[in-house]
């Protein structure tokens, strides 16, 4: 049965997320019944460094294997269906927000193909490009801009095939981790998320699940470990036994985790400053940023949102991937903060099990 055939009879093919990174590959699959959304099955898988490489897929044979075993070995059982909307890095795309005067739809596709040629650094012709009306000012429309270059797009789209998958949809890992954690509700002020990840750190401010800045830092899980492990002199398995273990410490000077971890929390806040500060002077000067989001599996780390809102001052809230997810009937226990380092992922399955709506 093909996409004709589910359009022809009415019918909405569903499709579990799948989200690579550098060294893992995480899929949730969900259902959607009754307007409510079920936890399926869900689950993780560690890859050897050289699969991927910055973003890049370097060997799609062996990645496709990788993912044939996650999904066999997902919990509490393998996810058999076939459908995948999977995501790709914001690393590798062009986020904008800009705008146009109202026009017919022909017209303000060509305008915002010329209008995305003078913003991005690649030729138009060189990637793939959607964009959508978020909005109106007076005689002219705000629309949101997602490019990202066709080389990208094909290299998972065909490692996607290679794995026996059907990919339905691509989409920009941000726009996954935002609709995951700041739910279905209208956010009348703009949140910033910070995905920290173990490779990097991404940032977006959104508001009304549109994101108006996106920015990626090289801070990262794996800093906070080879930070330990510099300083402390210990390999890299017990550097990071000793981060989930304790964290940032006791939060005083003289813990010598504390002190560690100390520059690299200064840092990020200070990308999250200059992040909200562009927001505020550049894009929406009304409306300001009092809330930062937390994801990612570097979040969980003992006293780090304590740590960050202490430093910048603001809310610091520990995202909520399961606020729109029923759980009560999956067997195992699990937690929001189990499922925060799948909040991409969720994002996917969620946008899955409610393909087409």
């Amino acid at each position: 049965m093909n996409l004709l055939t589910y359009n022809l009879l009415g019918l909405k093919p569903k499709a579990f997320g799948l989200e690579i990174e550098n060294c893992s590959v995480k899929a949730v699959y969900l259902e959607k019944k009754r307007n409510k959304f079920r936890l399926v099955s869900c689950g993780k898988k560690m890859m050897p460094r050289g699969i991927v490489q910055s973003e890049q897929i370097i060997d799609p044979k062996k990645l496709a294997e990788e993912i044939r075993i996650l999904l066999g070995s997902a919990q509490p059982k393998p996810i058999k269906t076939k459908n995948v909307i999977f995501s790709i890095p914001e690393t590798k795309a062009f986020i904008r927000t800009i705008e146009i005067p109202k026009m017919t739809v022909q017209e303000a596709r060509e305008a915002v193909k010329w209008e995305t040629e003078a913003n991005i650094p690649i030729s138009v012709d060189k990637v793939y490009l959607d964009w959508q009306v978020i909005g109106s000012k007076g005689e002219k429309e705000e629309i949101l801009v997602v490019a990202v270059p066709k080389n990208i797009v094909d290299a998972y789209y065909e490692t996607a095939v290679l794995a026996g998958l059907v990919p339905l949809a691509v989409e920009v890992d941000v726009m996954a981790t935002i609709r995951s954690l700041t739910g279905q509700a209208e956010n009348i002020q703009p949140v910033l998320i910070a995905d920290i990840g173990a490779d990097n750190t991404s940032l977006a401010i959104c508001q009304n699940q549109i994101p108006y800045f996106t920015s990626s830092i090289p801070l990262s899980g794996n800093t906070f470990t080879e930070a330990i492990q510099k300083e402390l002199g210990v390999s890299w398995e017990k550097a990071e036994e000793t981060k989930f273990k304790f964290g940032l410490g006791e939060m005083a000077n003289e813990d010598v985790l504390y002190r560690i971890f100390n520059p690299l929390i200064e840092n990020l806040a200070s990308e999250i400053e200059k992040s909200i500060n562009f927001f505020a002077e550049s894009i929406n000067s009304s409306d300001k940023v009092e809330k930062v989001i937390l994801s990612g599996g570097g979040a969980m780390l003992h006293e780090f949102s304590s740590c960050l809102g202490s430093r910048l001052k603001m809310e610091i809230a520990i995202g909520d991937p399961l606020s729109q997810i029923d759980i009560r009937s999956f067997p195992y226990k699990i937690s929001s903060r189990d499922l925060l380092s799948y909040s991409t992922a969720t994002g996917l399955a969620l946008r899955g099990a409610d393909y087409e709506n």
